[in-house]
């Protein structure tokens, strides 16, 4: 992971990809950051949270404490069930 940066959503960390199915991670821009379609009211309202466009998004109440778990040299996993 790279350091904190700021980006149309705010604080956020960019994220480098480790194997070859997402070594473009870090090109095309994908990051920790808050979003307010991940807000616990938009969960309330609709039943569920909105979808990123492949980044990692959190509620804005939640992302600092994210960012700062997950600093620099951590790993952030995903997969497919």
């Amino acid at each position: 992971m790279r350091s904190h940066s700021s980006s149309q959503h705010g604080r956020s960390r960019r994220l480098i990809g480790l194997e070859p199915e997402n070594s473009t991670a870090e090109s095309r821009a994908i990051v920790i950051h808050g979003a307010w379609y991940c807000e616990p009211q938009v969960l309330k309202q609709t039943g569920k949270l909105g979808r990123s466009e492949g980044c990692f998004a959190f509620s804005q109440s939640d992302v600092e404490l994210v960012l700062e778990r997950l600093g620099p040299g951590h790993l952030l996993y995903s997969g497919r069930a």
